[in-house]
């Protein structure tokens, strides 16, 4: 479920898992994941979110046994490249389950305040790394322990890489050797399939440990007094490009910090794949200098630093410790020509507000829509539209002399608010994110890719829509000054016609070039210099 929590039905990744679940997967009538399932006689569609809350449900209800009350609040940890749609969608599970939630914290965010309080290290400056490799996710963070405080510098990773994924691939192989062995097909009913994918994980925690491990498959297809062997250097082979992955992932993370290994004096392992002797390996590698940090359980580490944390908000504890979470993608709003124009750049310290005045940009603007983005990449289509707020009963006059103030401010639990002022009056619009997740169909490390492959047409497009706005606010100005200034008849006559002949090129070449759009601008500023 933590695949499918606040993602699209029509999301690339939950088309790549479908194969390996062991339950029917539908579509709802806005578009979204739901599972069927039988239930008191009929059947019944459930979402993520209500397994999520089921799941909350039980452990409110394992912790009233212990403690002897029944809590009503929690800290939740989420993936640290959970996306806000996933953030909202994991609050509304909550609320679902009865629980007021103080603060969502990021896993790997959690395992480093876990470390910091376990292990006294709240004195001191040093850098961290998290290395988070868990069942369905991946993290990895680059952290800074400043006397107690806990920063995030920079994070990284995929929602959609874990240990699940080295079982699948692990299924796959053992089908295939099953099949050639006896011609059975060991995934042709939902029992044997999840018998396989159970028999799959214990092999894997014994190649971990062993060099090599066997499963009978007499105990997924009966009749078949057979077994077959898999060494350790198989799982390795099958699974490199996973494990290598999460390596590049982490370099790419130590680049938008600014940092390289040699910079980082300790690397705190997290979740239970980091138990793999290659994945081991490969971070001495990355790191030959450090002895990797596992002195807490690998598997309880984020559920203990999202307990310090709830017990000092509700000052169960007086530690002087501070956590300061970061944003993983810009967020800002598209200008004309489609350009996005980041407010609050990636890897900003939440929470954040930030707040810029905007101009019109034609004559006699009656509203300005302000449409919201997260993202990377210049263009705002190719980023994930999260709503709009509109700006209506502006006073006419000439492009660029009405004024407004725009303020994103996002809070603790990565909710944004968005705020318009003019003329002594404010417009507000909270995100929701349960309304627009087909548009934030892009993951985040999708986007974090395509910037960067990208990221060489992406600036020469942005300095071609950019000339093409420089150019339409000239056109405006001249229409707008050309009654109102003092000119002779055959001058107002020499501009009208070239400002009809430059307006017509503009309206029929939105495609064109930078250089004749400079072009343009040029025979504009020409004609038109008493305008301008």
């Amino acid at each position: 479920m933590k695949r499918l929590i606040g993602k699209s039905y029509f999301d690339p990744s939950v088309e790549l898992s479908k194969k390996y679940w062991n339950f029917k997967l539908e579509l709802d009538n806005e578009g979204n994941p739901v599972i069927e399932v039988n239930y008191l006689g009929g059947v019944r569609q459930i979402r993520p979110e209500d397994i999520f809350a089921k799941v909350l449900e039980r452990l409110v209800a394992v912790a009233a046994e212990a403690l002897g009350e029944k809590p009503t609040k929690a800290v939740i940890s989420v993936p640290a490249y959970f996306n806000q749609a996933q953030r909202q969608a994991t609050l509304d599970a909550a609320q679902s389950a009865g629980l007021e939630v103080p603060e969502l914290i990021t896993e790997p965010a959690a395992a480093a305040y876990a470390f910091t309080f376990d292990k006294n290290r709240l004195n001191g400056n040093y850098d961290l790394l998290v290395y988070d490799f868990g069942g369905g996710t991946f993290d990895v963070v680059v952290v800074t322990i400043d006397n107690g405080d806990v920063k995030i510098k920079a994070i990284g990773g995929d929602t959609h890489l874990g240990g699940r994924d080295i079982d699948d691939r692990l299924s796959d192989h053992v089908a295939k050797m099953i099949y050639r062995k006896c011609g059975q097909d060991s995934t042709a009913t939902r029992r044997n399939k999840a018998k396989l994918m159970q028999k799959v994980e214990e092999m894997k925690i014994e190649l971990s440990n062993t060099l090599e491990t066997s499963i009978y498959i007499g105990d997924l297809i009966s009749d078949i007094d057979e077994e077959i062997k898999i060494k350790r250097e198989k799982l390795e082979s099958l699974c490199e490009d996973i494990f290598v992955k999460t390596i590049e992932l982490t370099k790419r993370t130590l680049s938008d910090a600014n940092m390289s290994p040699s910079d980082i004096e300790e690397v705190l392992m997290v979740g239970g794949s980091t138990r793999i002797p290659r994945v081991q390996q490969l971070l001495r590698d990355l790191f030959p200098n450090i002895t990797l940090n596992q002195t807490i359980d690998a598997d309880e580490a984020v559920a203990y630093g999202a307990a310090v944390r709830a017990a000092q908000i509700d000052k169960s504890i007086k530690a002087n410790i501070s956590l300061t979470e970061a944003t993983p993608l810009s967020l800002g709003i598209s200008l004309s020509q489609d350009r996005f124009v980041p407010l609050i750049e990636r890897n900003s310290s939440v929470p954040v507000k930030a707040k810029q005045t905007f101009y019109t940009t034609n004559n006699d603007t009656k509203f300005v829509t302000f449409n919201v983005y997260e993202g990377l990449r210049p263009i705002a289509e190719y980023n994930n539209h999260l709503g709009c707020l509109r700006l209506r009963d502006i006073e006419p006059g000439e492009a660029g002399s009405q004024c407004m103030d725009l303020t994103l401010s996002l809070d603790k639990n990565g909710i944004l608010n968005v705020f318009v002022e003019y003329n002594g009056r404010t417009e507000h619009m909270t995100i929701n994110y349960a309304e627009v997740r087909k548009s934030c169909a892009r993951s985040i490390e999708q986007m974090i890719n395509d910037a960067e492959r990208y990221a060489g047409s992406d600036e020469q497009e942005h300095k071609r829509r950019d000339k093409r706005f420089e150019l339409s606010k000239m056109l405006d100005k001249i229409e707008y000054r050309i009654d109102r200034r003092n000119l002779t008849y055959l001058e107002k006559i020499e501009m009208q016609n070239k400002h009809a002949e430059v307006k017509h090129w503009y309206k029929q070449n939105e495609k064109t070039s930078l250089i004749d759009i400079e072009m343009q601008i040029e025979l504009l500023q020409k004609k038109c210099e008493l305008l301008l």
